[in-house]
């Protein structure tokens, strides 16, 4: 999440609204708490690198560089907590597809419009940008390997939907700072939250010759004045020299030796500084504009309602922030009863006529409403649940194994996979204990991250979110042609174990009419404008306050409101497993379609009708059926090969190291020869079928391990070795093609495995893998070296499933060793030029003679 314009806000009022603070502490052996925002930490860290990113990923170095960072933050007396997102919320849907086609569609279109040539420049790399598709597995499971190898004061946690208010919350009961780059963290409040530092704000300082760091030097540590001495000559200080901006930390210098700067921003800064109760802030982003405040590209932007053209994103702020101080003070004169705010709706709606360019009766029917249920939902969002117990610090949190904050009846991540009532039929008794003992596995698999949130999306808002990455945009998009197939089976594995959400379950659209129901305006237990001036006159001295309870006291009752008219969710019980399925259900699938991302309807097919067309031969009892993640281990595996077309003694055999690697490359060959097949061999279909040297090459670049790899220097040094050992390896539209390929089947088959609870059995081991090795390896004429075993298990029943490859003619193949390449000579209507000049030479040598 992000409000619009308060990042460049902040930066420009730093001095005023930033607090400096240093690490480690002056007091020596305190440890600070922070909570890192997961995905700002990869995004940040991977464009900090510098790492070749058009390859696919270099996954190895970035691990290192993961590993880099959490452990010189430890050394400095930090200890870290990681929170990544969840589910994605239904009303960020428009602003996640809007990104997509900004992003990776877009960057994608440019890069195969432009010429070979002017692509792989430096600069236009570093333009178009992309994050690789395996940076989220890498990130994490590095971390979960520095937190379970030894004692380190490291945690990973899942949030239930987005990271930003659950990384508060957590800091609120830890006393923590939140580290991210997403300016939502100076709009949250909650308990003992210590405030934001922002990831491009922070500074390494390093000791001098007497081993004292700058940051001790020149008095007091709370002056952020500094004293500038400007020599004759023109090189930097010396200070400047002992400084390093940015995440990474240098690699030639010890950790203990380093002392971290960063900026605090709070909360009560900013609303001090606008003069606004903390309260309101969540308002004040949904007025300026965040990640919800326009939920459809057909819906009218809503900032271009509030303000005009020529003012910029800071005055925007301050503007929206003098508008809502001049309407609560001149409700607090109590003399003037027309200026009276009655509720929070009521300010919202005078807030937003007020903040209109043109005037209310200007404006459409009706739109002035429905902009006012826009900022409803969208100030929703920022809601935090007050914390009732007594207990803070790290003993406050787990008190199930289903959540780190809240109780399992609490928790909303935990009924997305719980969604089974009880029914009225007691044989079916059996079949919803199973799917709610299946629920609470895939809820702890999810908190231990050994489930993707893609998967949580699909019982959350019925949506996958295929990642993607660069491929050809006049081609089928691989995430349709090779993940679909296995999608399938993932989609009827969850409805046949604990039940995807129908329409009815998913919520109701976020422009449904707020103002239709007055109940959710003036309730009798609604708060009123008093207790905003109250908050305002006790800004923060009371910790127990909830911040944002004149907020949510109404507009909570919106979501009751919408809860009360919805039907109950579909038994569980009427799912494959009890043959009575109550109707076809539907994933949507939001992916690429020529240039652009657009949602794709896909039903849900009944497991046992996918069993028996696959000629998968099992023993199901309807009266005993035992859903097939709660089956034994050899079941599942058995299962798992038999989707993958690789159920053969052969794939059993492999170690588990390398038994990935070979699914991957079997079933994007597989899948490609089973599409030209089924064309009928057409040229463009048989042009997408790998060859044997290209197969070897992805499987070299699979089982590639860490060792091969250079250790990691500093982030200079070390982005212009590898600059510099990449130059050579060539970037083809072919290659990159299949890296796409690759990479959709690795993210869709671990999806598999997770589902059937195989991460333990069969590992990934992304961590040490390197895309270039892939394209260093096509580009060789010799084939790779593989394992006679697992090349043979790869190529079982599958040797017919290979493009040929024809040598290629070499042009001056003919021409003796001392004869010269001529370039080619320009055509004319009566031949070439050469020859016509040789003709005439001919006859002027036949006259002489």
């Amino acid at each position: 999440m992000g409000v619009h314009g308060l990042t460049t806000y902040l930066r420009e009022n730093k001095r005023v609204l930033g607090k400096t603070v240093h690490f480690p502490s002056a007091s020596g052996d305190a440890v600070t708490t922070i909570v890192v925002d997961g995905w700002s930490f990869i995004f940040e860290i991977y464009l900090q690198s510098h790492l070749p990113w058009v390859y696919g990923g270099e996954y190895t170095e970035f691990s290192q560089y993961v590993e880099q960072v959490v452990l010189s933050w430890i050394a400095i007396g930090l200890k870290v907590y990681f929170a990544f997102d969840g589910p994605t919320p239904e009303l960020k849907i428009p602003t996640l597809t809007s990104r997509m086609n900004g992003g990776t569609v877009e960057q994608s279109l440019i890069f195969f419009r432009t010429s070979p040539a002017s692509r792989c420049t430096p600069r236009f790399l570093r333009e178009t940008n992309i994050l690789p598709p395996l940076a989220y597995e890498v990130c994490v499971q590095t971390l979960q390997r520095l937190a379970s190898s030894g004692r380190r004061p490291l945690e990973v946690h899942f949030a239930d939907e987005e990271a930003d208010p659950y990384a508060v919350e957590l800091a609120g009961r830890l006393g923590a700072y939140v580290v991210g780059n997403d300016s939502d963290f100076v709009i949250f409040s909650s308990g003992l939250y210590a405030g934001f530092i922002s990831l491009d704000e922070l500074m390494w300082i390093l000791p001098d010759a007497d081993g004292e760091t700058y940051a001790c030097k020149g008095g007091d540590r709370d002056d952020d004045f500094q004293t500038v001495v400007r020599g004759k000559a023109r090189k930097p200080p010396t200070q400047q020299q002992n400084i390093t901006s940015g995440l990474i930390p240098p690699a030639d210098v010890p950790f203990e030796d380093l002392t971290l700067n960063a900026s605090v921003y709070t909360p009560a800064a900013l609303a001090s500084h606008l003069k606004i109760p903390v309260t309101i802030l969540p308002l004040l982003a949904a007025l300026v504009g965040n990640d919800f405040s326009n939920q459809s590209s057909t819906q009218r932007n809503v900032q271009s309602l509030f303000f005009e053209r020529k003012l910029s994103l800071s005055q925007r702020i301050a503007h929206t922030g003098n508008t809502l101080t001049g309407i609560l003070n001149a409700a607090s004169q109590p003399r003037k009863a027309r200026h009276q705010v009655e509720s929070v709706m009521d300010l919202i709606t005078r807030t937003v006529n007020a903040l209109l360019v043109r005037a209310p009766s200007h404006v459409a029917p009706g739109e002035v409403d429905a902009v006012v249920d826009r900022i409803v939902n969208a100030a929703l969002k920022y809601a935090i649940d007050k914390y009732d117990g007594e207990i803070y610090g790290p003993d406050s949190l787990w008190p199930t194994r289903m959540c780190a904050l809240h109780h399992q009846d609490a928790c909303p991540f935990a009924t997305l996979f719980m969604r089974t009532h009880p029914c009225s039929s007691q044989g079916d008794t059996g079949n919803d204990s199973a799917a709610l003992r299946l629920g609470a596995m895939y809820v702890e698999a999810f908190r231990s991250g050994k489930l993707k949130p893609k998967i949580a999306d699909i019982m959350n808002t019925g949506a996958y979110w295929p990642k993607l990455f660069l491929e050809n945009p006049d081609l089928e998009t691989v995430a349709k042609s090779i993940g679909r197939p296995i999608r399938l089976w993932i989609y009827a594995l969850l409805e046949d174990g604990v039940g995807l959400p129908d329409a009815s379950e998913i919520s109701s659209s976020v422009t449904d009419s707020v103002a239709e129901d007055d109940r959710g305006l003036h309730g009798e237990d609604g708060k009123n404008l008093d207790e905003l001036i109250d908050v305002e006159e006790h800004l923060s001295d009371d910790d127990d306050t909830d911040l944002l309870a004149p907020l949510r006291g109404e507009l909570e009752r919106l979501r009751t409101a919408d809860d009360s008219t919805s039907e109950p969710p579909a038994s569980a019980t009427s799912h494959s497993r009890s043959r009575l399925p109550p109707g076809p259900k539907n994933v949507t699938e939001y992916i690429r379609r020529g240039s652009r991302i657009a949602p794709d309807e896909v039903r849900v097919p009944d497991l046992a009708v996918l069993m028996s067309s696959s000629a998968f031969k099992a023993f199901i009892d309807s009266e005993t059926y035992v859903p097939w993640q709660l089956r034994s281990l050899e079941e599942r595996i058995t299962l798992f090969l038999h989707i993958l077309e690789s159920n053969v003694p052969l794939m059993r055999d492999l170690p588990p190291v390398q038994l990935f690697g070979v699914l991957v490359v079997r079933w994007v060959i597989r899948t490609l020869h089973l599409r030209a097949v089924e064309s009928g061999m057409t040229k463009d279909r048989e042009k997408e079928r790998w060859s044997q040297r290209e197969a070897r090459a992805l499987l070299a670049f699979y089982i590639g391990s860490l060792e091969d790899n250079e250790a990691v220097g500093s982030t200079t040094a070390h982005g212009d070795a590898q600059a510099q050992q990449l130059a050579g390896v060539p970037i083809m539209d072919r290659t990159i093609q299949l890296m796409a390929q690759a990479l959709t089947a690795i993210e869709t088959i671990q999806c598999l495995s997770q589902v059937l609870f195989l991460s333990d059995w069969i590992p990934v081991n992304v961590e040490g893998l390197s895309s270039s090795r892939f394209h260093a390896c096509i580009s060789q004429p010799s084939p790779v070296s593989l394992p006679e075993s697992m090349w043979n298990a790869c190529v079982h029943s599958l040797e017919d499933a290979f493009r040929l490859e024809f040598p290629k003619k070499n042009r001056n193949a003919g021409m003796r060793k001392h004869d010269k390449p001529t370039r080619p000579l320009a055509q004319t209507r009566s031949g070439t030029v050469g020859n016509r000049r040789s003709a005439h030479f001919a006859v002027l040598g036949d006259a002489e003679a």
